[in-house]
């Protein structure tokens, strides 16, 4: 995959994600044209000023720590230069599944997605319906949903005259724990650790 397609795949899925979770936020650093997310379970490792806490390991490389850490005070810092990647909302969300029923033949089929989706909470954007639907009626909302995505990921880029060519996606584990013992605190206790990937589920 070149690196504008992962670029572009990495927005939609920041792009996709639920407005209702706080597990994974994407972010654009523009000082080094690098895309990155945070994940809840990385405020772990830190103190009450965003610093790596007393008696903390990480799974990360020390250059991995260093820079998320940075990333982290920035955040907490309102730094300009950090952009976080807009999410569609609950609102547009069903708008442009109400848009997709239209394309839908089958009322019954049409009637179930309705009240399945539309006279909920829920969000659709991360998987498949959870009815019967035909293999069409998927295939054609996979279709669509992935245009609109792209679409909003490319707006994303525009707005932020981001030249894709430029950027690249921060590469950083993708498992491992964070581990604080607890043993070497004053308040005594055992050590805690909360693998990284837990938050995926």
């Amino acid at each position: 995959m070149d690196n504008g397609n992962q670029v572009l795949n990495w927005l939609m899925i920041g792009v996709s994600q639920s407005p209702f979770s706080l597990n994974e936020i994407f972010y654009l650093d523009k000082k080094d044209n690098e895309f990155f997310s945070i994940l809840a379970t990385d405020y772990f490792m830190l103190d009450d000023n965003f610093n790596l806490a007393k008696n903390t390991s990480t799974p990360y490389s020390k250059k991995n720590e260093v820079d998320l850490i940075n990333r982290i005070q920035r955040i907490e810092n309102d730094d300009n230069q950090i952009i976080e990647v807009p999410r569609l909302s609950f609102n547009e969300r069903k708008k442009i599944l109400i848009e997709f029923l239209d394309s839908i033949n089958d009322e019954n089929e049409k009637e179930r997605i309705k009240n399945l989706y539309l006279n909920t909470d829920r969000t659709i954007f991360n998987r498949k319906f959870e009815i019967e639907s035909s293999k069409d009626i998927i295939k054609n909302w996979n279709i669509y949903k992935n245009e609109i995505l792209l679409s909003k990921a490319e707006s994303f880029l525009n707005l932020n005259n981001i030249n894709i060519n430029s950027t690249k996606v921060w590469e950083i584990e993708d498992d491992g724990s964070i581990t604080i013992d607890l043993t070497k605190d004053d308040k005594g206790g055992g050590t805690y650790k909360k693998k990284r990937w837990k938050f995926w589920k």
